[in-house]
């Protein structure tokens, strides 16, 4: 059995302290979903001043959701994910910011040019 240490006023501060100084993990600000025909695409604000734009077929999720299927968007607790609940289906946002739209094998017929160098 391990004894429990009780960490000291100074511990909980310094941890603070550190936690105040780490950088903040980017998170969505806003989501918005463009099913105009010519657009049909997707728009994520995050919270460092990017903007993802995504049209809605390269995103796995919801390749074949309808528009209200589309619309009907979730952010997670933390701003970190977007789910859509009719689907069942979601990404994360650190998939999003590195180009990860789906599976392996969806991103390998996304894009069959980068497959192939591999």
């Amino acid at each position: 059995m391990h004894a429990r240490v009780k960490p000291s006023m100074e511990d909980i501060e310094a941890a603070i302290a550190r936690s105040a100084m780490a950088p903040e993990e980017p998170t969505i600000t806003e989501a918005v979903y463009r099913p105009e025909p010519e657009l049909d695409l997707f728009i994520f604000t995050i919270s460092d001043g990017r903007r993802l734009v995504i049209p809605r077929e390269h995103l796995q999720a919801v390749h074949n959701a309808t528009p209200e299927q589309a619309a009907d968007m979730d952010l997670g607790d933390f701003r970190d994910t977007v789910w859509w609940p009719q689907v069942d289906e979601g990404h994360t946002l650190e998939g999003l910011l590195a180009g990860r739209y789906g599976s392996q094998a969806w991103m390998a017929r996304l894009h069959p040019e980068l497959a192939e160098a591999a």
